[in-house]
């Protein structure tokens, strides 16, 4: 596989990116109802470039995932409540878990050149998933029927009861942090 390709797949590969992935996006599309859905996803690329650039200037290992983690529990959280939010919170956690995920995708590659590829990949990867997913739910959350605002309801949950039992996993172990 192409360092691309790997990294365009590694944020659905590894299992924290893709649950904080799934909440921040669902927490966007639902939260999108009332006003853009462009502010959030910006600064989730900001902070996802500046997470990436961090992880390629070859900063030391971070307390990223565990970070990455709580801002899934908190964004499950959030589109459990269902409760509109004021828009510099949704920015505040965009560029939060945006990030966190750039810092905890280190590029399991030799060369610099495989590296920098493999970063732009997931990068893209990360914004592809984000928009698609906020999209989603979006479209989820204007439908009339109350049972897909429910299931996404539902999902959110899921994902904050299981990314918050990562963490209390991590925490009995004593590799949190």
């Amino acid at each position: 596989m192409s360092a691309f390709v790997g990294g365009l797949l590694h944020p659905l590969a590894v299992p924290a990116h893709a649950m904080a992935l799934l909440a921040l996006g669902m927490l966007i599309g639902q939260q999108s109802l009332a006003r853009s859905p462009a502010p959030p996803l910006v600064a989730f690329a900001a902070g996802l470039a500046s997470g990436l650039a961090a992880i390629a200037s070859a900063v030391a290992q971070t307390s990223a995932g565990d970070l990455l983690l709580a801002g899934a529990v908190l964004c499950g959280l959030l589109v459990a409540i269902a409760y509109l939010l004021p828009v510099l919170v949704c920015v505040l956690l965009a560029v939060g878990v945006g990030a966190a995920l750039g810092l905890d995708s280190p590029p399991a590659v030799i060369s610099m050149a495989a590296a920098t590829t493999m970063l732009i990949g997931t990068g893209l990867g990360a914004m592809l998933t984000l928009i698609i997913v906020a999209l989603c739910a979006r479209r989820l959350a204007r439908l009339p029927q109350i049972v897909p605002r429910t299931g996404m309801r539902i999902v959110g949950s899921w994902v904050a009861a299981s990314a918050l039992l990562v963490l209390a996993l991590r925490l009995a172990r004593g590799q949190l942090f």
